[in-house]
């Protein structure tokens, strides 16, 4: 279970169609929560996820741990240690998830410097997902690595990426495409496949790193606005997104 989470599966957003849609009036986009108890009686219900009128990506903007972080990182004071970051992102268009830092990537760019008393990341954003219009709901998950095994962050993202293809969550996406509808329970078998996902990839992580922290967990949904930004601060840490 992620230290830090924002949001849930169950808000991402589509229009229904067929009998459930003319009976109940359910016109536009709405919320996971209220057209699977609206057509619980009703299945199949065929859906259209909404889609982003524009690009949208996830930029990190500042990230603190404090030294109380230490039981779930022992090495976190130790400047001799790298502190990094993985992340991974999908959405319901039918691509695969992505796994950031890219193989081309610049791995001191995705390592949280130690200053003072503290870890922290907060110079330059850092993107965690590239701009792209988004289907359904955007979701991202933040995982924080040491290693005194000496591995190569380029292998443990590579482990992590080789995983996740395999995972039960990407069979799943492969089903979707933003063209095409889909049915409440290809919806629900999404939302129990992204709930099996930190279990698939944990024995990854712990045969690779010393310690990790499952960091931070968020679902937002399509979202037509301006330019926006999440903060969250929990157990001796800290996080700011903007989206």
């Amino acid at each position: 279970m992620p230290l830090l989470s924002r949001g849930a599966f169950e808000q991402f957003e589509a229009t229904s169609s067929g009998p459930a849609a003319d009976e109940y009036g359910l016109t536009g986009n709405q919320p996971f929560t209220v057209l699977r108890e609206v057509t619980r009686g009703l299945q199949p219900v065929p859906l259209k996820f909404a889609i982003s009128a524009e690009a949208r990506g996830i930029s990190l903007t500042r990230l603190v741990l404090t030294m109380g972080s230490r039981v779930m990182l022992r090495r976190v004071a130790d400047a001799s240690a790298p502190l990094h970051i993985l992340c991974w992102s999908w959405d319901l268009s039918g691509q695969p998830p992505l796994v950031h830092p890219a193989p081309d990537a610049d791995p001191a760019r995705w390592e949280v410097p130690l200053r003072g008393d503290e870890r922290r990341l907060d110079e330059d954003p850092l993107e965690l997902v590239p701009p792209r219009r988004i289907v359904g709901c955007q979701s991202v998950r933040i995982i924080l690595w040491q290693s005194d095994r000496g591995a190569d962050p380029a292998a443990v993202t590579g482990d992590v990426r080789e995983a996740l293809r395999h995972s039960r969550l990407a069979s799943t996406l492969a089903t979707l495409s933003p063209d095409a509808q889909a049915t409440m329970m290809t919806a629900v078998g999404v939302r129990e496949a992204a709930g099996e996902l930190g279990r698939e990839i944990a024995p990854v992580l712990r045969a690779l790193c010393t310690d990790y922290v499952d960091f931070f967990e968020g679902f937002y949904p399509v979202v037509d606005d301006v330019v926006r930004s999440d903060h969250l601060a929990g157990f001796h840490s800290e996080l700011s997104l903007r989206m």
